[in-house]
């Protein structure tokens, strides 16, 4: 997706291509009906589509959710959950087993407070779920972020990645806990030489090479 504009919106293009492994090529689908405004993240993958967090118009300061489905190759916003927009300072969306992952982070009188949401069903609004509202995340102070990155193999506890803002917009560093969601207990995760500033991304095995009809 490319996204250009003159100074004062005097002039504004926008295209979308997709590459084909098959083909070998780009080709050019329908354009999007959204704005990035200077947007540099990473698409999540979740229910068959590649998700980002946009803008609805360029004036706009409230950011949407927009999913491209990867088999009909066609954009479309996803609502999101009503949470705290108020006492909101910080808020992302993720992939979690597999369902939409929102995370809503905002302070309730001198707490700390996080609201992780869960989309049961892909594309219903009413089948977001508040699975976990966590006070006081591991006590840290300051602007702490918590984010979900993975449930446990039996399902009882999910691991966060409590990390800082910076610059308003970005989380560098951190620590690593398990939460426990019946006991609501917290466990640190230690991790040898980690570095203090890092980011943190989730991937997936393929036993297909990008570069199939490279030669060998």
């Amino acid at each position: 997706m490319v996204q250009s504009h003159g100074n004062n919106d005097e002039y504004f293009h926008s295209e979308a291509k997709v590459y084909s492994l098959r083909s070998n090529c780009w080709r050019r689908i329908k354009d999007v009906c959204f704005y990035l405004k200077f947007n540099r993240e990473f698409g999540f993958l979740a229910n068959n589509a590649l998700h980002w967090m946009v803008f609805k118009t360029p004036q706009s300061d409230n950011r949407n959710l927009v999913g491209f489905d990867l088999g009909s190759e066609e954009f479309r916003f996803v609502e999101l959950p009503d949470f705290c927009l108020d006492k909101l300072f910080w808020f992302g969306i993720k992939a979690m087993g597999g369902d939409l992952c929102l995370t809503a982070t905002y302070r309730e009188i001198n707490n700390v407070v996080v609201d992780v949401w869960i989309m049961k069903e892909y594309g219903v609004k009413q089948s977001w779920i508040k699975s976990i509202s966590w006070n006081e995340p591991h006590n840290i102070s300051d602007t702490p972020v918590a984010v979900p990155l993975a449930f446990s193999k039996n399902g009882n506890k999910v691991l966060f990645n409590i990390a800082y803002k910076w610059c308003n917009l970005v989380k560098r560093g951190g620590k690593f806990v398990w939460y426990d969601l019946g006991s609501q207990r917290v466990e640190n995760v230690g991790i040898r030489d980690i570095p203090t500033s890092f980011d943190v991304e989730l991937y997936v095995d393929s036993l297909v090479p990008l570069n199939s009809n490279a030669p060998q």
